[in-house]
């Protein structure tokens, strides 16, 4: 479901934040935008996995995380998973909207694990009865307002996929499987100990899973600018070669 916000542009401006539009449990088609959008675009996935290209680098975003794009900037967004992209979207805007984001600390792109304690999906569905209210803009204002005082105490930043972080990945990652490897870890838990993006973590470990690429592939899949470098780097964490570690997995 996707709503536009039906109030006079006038009208809106006159806000120090007002909400512009809000999808709510959508199924995201591939979009590319040259010049972004004039409103803050806050996501959160609700299922799937999704790829964000903005600002030069590139984020992947899965389920409990959230995104915000800034306004009038290049992006293109898609699902990268066999199921459907699914996601919640705010789209705001106002006079005072650059200030309190970066005031926040939301204004450069990241992606954030949010607090399992706090329902993102719920927050957005109450926008479709608060939208069908006559004059709902002040209370839809009120309600932005207080979405962005709660995210600043339930999101944790996670790291971006670039070139550079390739080594971070694998020194955290690894290192904790093989500490924790007797106790039934699951993939939030490894996220949420090592501040990385579930998504960003699904993407960095294929090596398993999938058997039908060569390790250079999946090497410059992960972010590793060669085979040689991946196979350094892999066997110095795990003491052996990608290879051997197929071999036994």
């Amino acid at each position: 479901m996707f709503i536009q916000v039906h109030d006079s542009l006038q009208m809106r401006q006159n806000y120090p934040l007002a909400i512009y539009y809000f999808g709510y449990h959508h199924n995201q088609e591939h979009v590319i935008r040259m010049h972004g959008l004039d409103v803050y675009q806050l996501f959160y996935c609700e299922s799937g996995r999704g790829e964000i290209l903005t600002q030069n680098k590139k984020f992947l975003i899965g389920k409990g995380e959230v995104f915000i794009l800034s306004p009038k900037t290049y992006c293109e967004y898609y699902s990268i998973s066999d199921e459907p992209w699914i996601v919640d979207i705010i789209g705001f805007r106002g006079s005072l909207a650059d200030a309190i984001v970066n005031r926040l600390n939301l204004a450069q792109p990241s992606i954030f694990t949010l607090s399992r304690n706090f329902d993102f999906p719920e927050f957005v569905k109450n926008l479709i009865d608060i939208a069908k209210k006559p004059n709902s803009q002040i209370e839809l204002s009120t309600y932005c307002y207080k979405l962005l005082l709660l995210l600043t105490n339930t999101l944790t930043p996670v790291l971006p996929i670039t070139e550079n972080n390739s080594d971070i990945i694998t020194e955290k990652v690894i290192p904790y499987i093989q500490k924790n490897y007797l106790k039934d870890i699951c993939l939030d838990e490894i996220a949420d100990a090592c501040k990385i993006s579930k998504g960003h973590l699904c993407h960095r470990f294929k090596l398993i899973f999938s058997p039908e690429k060569s390790i250079g592939e999946i090497a410059i899949e992960c972010g590793f600018s060669s085979a040689s470098y991946f196979g350094y780097k892999f066997k110095k964490v795990m003491g052996m070669s990608p290879n051997q570690y197929r071999l036994i997995n």
